[in-house]
């Protein structure tokens, strides 16, 4: 199978994967959103805040810096293995005991034992590390459609159950556990071909942290800038303030977190393979740029569009704090959707110091600007300030990575034009169309707006983008030899 027939399987198995655990998710979080406080979500928000800067260190870039490597991996994925348990250990013992500072620190004596519960995943998740870097190194997504998935099914229904017990910020953290348990479980189950072997070679490690330790700095530093308003947050306002702030982030992110992840799992395997290519690279740059902003560009404006009412009518009237952070994050996302293809092309060129010197010049203008737009302004400013960062934030990047993909201005205009200005014309039209349908809101009308905007985009960009045309037929093929493969074995 050629790199470009296994990176369409990869996008449409990926796609799948995300589709669902994001349907899953979000129904999830709808229904708890209606069963717990905005405060339960700020006090998880807390406890992640710290854990998942000390998850950072986990395996210290060695699973990115085994997906680049060539030839034979079996060696080097054992050392990643006893590094990576050998780390997390110590990881969990420091998340564990440091519980209490954090505590004091956000002035919440309800976060001590959130935090050590959740500190247990440091541990859970490092067994399957390894197994799901390999996977995606092969870009065998088909195969890691399974751990992918049901651990999120298993997370919605556990967290719903234990909710409408009346088990309050605790139904979250016990489905996270859940969540960890089986994602490690099922990777183990899924990839057969290889077994960790506890053997440590010293010269395999240096290699790998070598490639590695630029994806750790610039990993530092984008934790500080993904979470440093969160710790502001918590320490300035309160755990109210943090879980609408949370769930406005959440939103507004679902382009960078869910959509464009189906896109950049598969890009940095597949740009690996073509790296000593620059021309190859830059056509599959700008291609992808084109395709993922095909989805998340949309995605994106129709959050803006309908922030008001989708809180108001889902989430329902005590949600409505979030209403203005979810329309400014949402350009934010939508920045942030569209540049998440960059750092593919930084690090499978070989420069992912870069991210480390974008995070380094962006973590300065925060440590300089957030806490006064917060303090005066509460989480509106800190929202609107996220979103002048992040324009800056992605020019920067797009002058970065024209240097290894040697991209031109002109590049830019043709991958976003149709995405942008489709999209903008269909929020316009299907929000008319939703004030029309109901003048005092409506859960019905407000799903014909959105399926009238889906409507109105998906026919002019079917119409006038043949690259579109094309990609959805490739996505056809796959699905019909899916289909057949699936019968076959059914017969």
């Amino acid at each position: 199978m050629t790199l470009r027939r296994k990176a369409t399987a990869g996008v449409f198995w990926v796609g799948i994967s995300t589709a669902l655990k994001s349907l899953f998710r979000m129904i999830a979080r709808l229904i708890l959103a209606r069963n717990l406080l905005p405060a339960d979500f700020g006090l998880i928000t807390m406890a992640y805040t710290g854990i998942d800067f000390l998850r950072m260190f986990r395996e210290m870039g060695f699973s990115y810096a085994l997906i680049y490597r060539k030839g034979d991996v079996r060696k080097a994925a054992d050392t990643t293995f006893v590094v990576t348990m050998s780390i997390a250990v110590v990881l969990f013992l420091i998340a564990f005991f440091s519980a209490p500072y954090a505590s004091v620190f956000f002035r919440s004596e309800d976060l001590l034992p959130v935090m050590r519960a959740l500190s247990v995943n440091i541990l859970i998740a490092a067994l399957g590390e390894v197994q799901l870097s390999l996977l995606a190194k092969n870009l065998a997504f088909r195969e890691k459609l399974l751990p992918d998935i049901v651990p999120k099914i298993a997370y919605g229904l556990v967290a719903i159950s234990l909710s409408l017990m009346g088990m309050g910020v605790w139904s979250l953290v016990i489905a996270n556990i859940v969540d960890s348990i089986l994602t490690t479980v099922l990777a183990w189950l899924v990839l057969r071909w290889w077994r960790p072997k506890l053997r440590f070679c010293r010269q395999e490690a240096e290699e790998l942290f070598k490639y590695g330790k630029h994806i750790v700095g610039s990993g530092i530093l984008i934790w500080l800038i993904t979470n440093v308003d969160n710790l502001f947050i918590g320490r300035v306002l309160d755990e109210e303030s943090l879980g609408y702030y949370g769930t406005a982030y959440y939103l507004a992110n679902l382009p960078a977190t869910h959509i464009s992840r189906v896109i950049s799992q598969v890009l940095f395997p597949a740009y690996s393979k073509i790296q000593d290519d620059v021309a190859a690279m830059r056509s599959a740059f700008f291609q992808t740029m084109h395709y993922v902003s095909l989805v998340s560009v949309p995605v994106a404006v129709g959050t803006i569009a309908f922030a008001a009412p989708f809180i108001n009518t889902v989430y329902g009237a005590r949600w409505a704090p979030t209403i203005v952070p979810l329309q400014l994050l949402g350009i934010y996302g939508l920045l942030r959707s569209i540049a998440v293809n960059m750092g593919s092309v930084f690090k499978a060129g070989g420069k992912p110091n870069w991210l480390t010197y974008i995070a380094t010049s962006r973590l300065a203008v925060m440590g300089l600007f957030l806490y006064p737009a917060i303090k005066y302004y509460g989480i509106v400013g800190v929202s609107a300030f996220s979103a002048v960062v992040s324009i800056v934030d992605f020019f920067l990047s797009a002058a970065l990575t024209n240097r290894i993909v040697r991209g031109r201005l002109v590049d830019y205009v043709r991958a976003l034009w149709i995405p942008m200005t489709f999209s903008v014309l269909s929020a316009l039209l299907s929000v008319y169309a939703y004030r029309s349908m109901a003048a005092g809101g409506g859960f019905i009308a407000l799903v014909m707006g959105g399926i009238l905007m889906i409507g109105i985009y998906a026919l002019l960009v079917m119409v006038v983008d043949s690259d579109a045309r094309g990609f959805v037929a490739g996505l056809l093929v796959e699905v019909g030899q899916v289909s057949r493969r699936l019968l076959g074995n059914g017969a």
